[in-house]
């Protein structure tokens, strides 16, 4: 309910005198002064919405940046795990060559597990693409 209004005196017919215009003047400028407070506060709110709206573009375009950095740092790790296997895979011939070659006599068979063992892991991590 508007401030002043429950102190407005009861009008009798079509007689005004200087009570009831004063109250009708104060009603008034009651009324007036709730409108420019309810303005006042919707201006504030919209600034407020504006101001949390360009907070969420700016947080939506650093959210797809930050995503875009995640997929290539993913990507580019998962190729160097692959061309490290691979090292590893050419290493481990070498190593099993060396040992053939120096102990002619007792030769090691070759672990075709382990082999398959670093394939199947190189095939696991190899990206999607």
């Amino acid at each position: 309910m508007i401030e002043g209004l429950s102190q407005v005196p009861a009008v009798m017919g079509e007689t005004l005198d200087n009570d009831t215009d004063a109250a009708v003047e104060r009603i008034a400028i009651a009324g007036v002064t709730a409108i420019q407070r309810i303005v006042a506060d919707r201006h504030s709110l919209r600034a407020r919405v504006t101001g949390l709206e360009q907070e969420v573009v700016a947080l939506n375009a650093t959210n797809k940046e930050l995503r875009g950095r995640i997929v290539a740092v993913r990507h580019y790790y998962i190729e160097l795990a692959t061309v490290m296997l691979g090292q590893l895979g050419k290493f481990d011939r070498a190593t099993r060559d060396a040992m053939q070659n120096g102990n002619a006599a007792s030769q090691m068979p070759t672990d075709d597990l382990d082999e398959a063992d670093l394939l199947a892991l190189a095939k696991r991590l190899k990206p999607d693409r």
